[in-house]
């Protein structure tokens, strides 16, 4: 009888032991925050949605800098993403932008120690009332967009910086 209960004790002490260490795991890895593939597909998307703020706040404060800002001395991100909003109110893709739905699709390249790049495509699946408005705008061309993303690993997050469209 006694070693039936030693057994128990064992076994709930393992029980015990297994879920602490599968808690801690699931902890690290929900404080690590978004892998680069899905920071790359955030960016991607909020370039195309006119999201400045969060394109920025994915951004390295070198892509910030020499892309984003275009050498203009915003503050902060929000400051950016006023002054882009306010220039961009011109943009003949936000005439559609709301019956168009963005599909990113991603795939890692190469993952090299703190810097990864990620092949994008990006298409653009329109399903508005001005078919022949929107097929004009990309002007024969195809509604999708394609490159690539380099990001970097900034304290612990994955951040953009540098996108070869093309």
């Amino acid at each position: 009888m006694a070693a039936l209960a030693g057994r128990r004790t064992a076994l709930a002490v393992g029980v015990v032991v297994l879920a602490v260490a599968a808690g801690v795991v699931a902890l690290v890895l929900a404080l690590r925050g978004p892998g680069p593939a899905d920071v790359a597909e955030d960016y991607l998307r909020a370039q195309w949605r006119g999201d400045w703020h969060t394109q920025c706040d994915l951004a390295t404060a070198q892509w910030r800098d020499a892309q984003l800002y275009g050498a203009h001395p915003f503050a902060d991100c929000a400051e950016y993403a006023g002054a882009a909003e306010q220039a961009g109110s011109d943009n003949p893709f936000l005439a559609f932008a709301d019956d168009t739905d963005v599909r990113v699709t991603v795939e890692v390249l190469n993952d090299d120690d703190g810097r990864v790049r990620v092949e994008y495509l990006v298409e653009l699946d329109y399903h508005g009332a001005d078919r022949a408005g929107f097929d004009e705008l990309w002007q024969g061309a195809g509604s999708y967009d394609r490159g690539t993303v380099e990001l970097l690993e900034v304290e612990g997050d994955w951040r953009i910086a540098g996108v070869d469209a093309g």
